[in-house]
């Protein structure tokens, strides 16, 4: 609970306090029994806190947001029957990762990487997991989540931007030196998932990193997929021939990468 955004150490303890008497039946039930705010209560509500009541997490956001709850007794008021009656339709997958990430701040029940799956799969992206069976020199397509972004002040004067992608097995380390910055850096700073195209690098023993040549916003190839676009989407944000080159179908033909000279993927 202490995760949910703006929800204080009070009103926790006086969640924790009526429920160790009895547990909570409604919404309304919780509100008159905490003394936890009518925004904090939809937050939770949004975020599936009343998931194992009846009635779906629609239902539940409603009732927190018009349930006239008069903090004494347990007695259901009419605003509360009268959103019984409601019939709403439940969150999609999407929609529930979406309300944690907004309430929570991370993606409790489902990593975001999951609704890309297809699309992974398209491009031939190389899992973290799966990255320390390909050799140094060999040219990768990884993706992820962007967990982390550092700029930090190299004694050459040169501006690097250091990345941590994680992609539901693991994290990935991904540089972008300035030669390339031009025409990724909006999508590296501005895009919160990402599919990047570079070098594998060895990094020590068992350590790998990626330096990166073109990175692609995720969602915006999602979307170029769906349109049947995703080749041309690609080619054009790619920012030069040699980049939209690279986009070239492989066996099975919707596979849209190629494995570099030497390489074993």
């Amino acid at each position: 609970m202490q995760d949910v955004h703006g929800i204080t150490d009070a009103e926790i303890r006086s969640i924790l306090l009526a429920r160790s008497d009895r547990p909570f039946t409604d919404v309304g039930d919780f509100l008159r029994r905490t003394t936890v705010s009518r925004p904090v209560t939809e937050a939770l509500a949004h975020a599936g806190a009343f998931d194992s009541l009846k009635q779906s997490r629609r239902a539940h956001l409603y009732a927190a947001m018009t349930t006239d709850a008069p903090r004494e007794g347990d007695q259901l008021t009419l605003t509360d029957a009268a959103a019984s009656e409601h019939r709403f339709r439940d969150y999609s997958d999407a929609e529930v990762v979406k309300a944690e990430l907004e309430v929570l701040g991370l993606d409790a029940s489902r990593h975001i990487v999951s609704f890309f799956e297809p699309l992974l799969l398209d491009l031939g992206v190389v899992r973290t997991k799966d990255l320390r069976r390909h050799r140094g020199g060999e040219h990768v397509m990884v993706a992820g989540v962007k967990v982390a972004s550092q700029t930090p002040a190299i004694r050459s004067g040169q501006r690097i931007i250091f990345l941590t992608l994680d992609d539901a097995t693991g994290p990935v380390e991904v540089t972008v030196f300035e030669s390339v910055q031009p025409k990724v850096a909006r999508t590296v700073f501005h895009s919160y998932a990402m599919a990047v195209w570079g070098e594998l690098r060895r990094t020590g023993v068992g350590g790998v990193s990626i330096i990166a040549e073109d990175v692609w916003d995720l969602t915006a190839l999602h979307r170029a997929r769906g349109r049947g676009e995703l080749r041309e989407t690609m080619a054009a944000s790619a920012g030069s021939i040699a980049s939209a080159s690279r986009v070239e179908p492989r066996a099975p033909a919707r596979k849209l990468w190629h494995a570099s000279g030497g390489s074993a993927g």
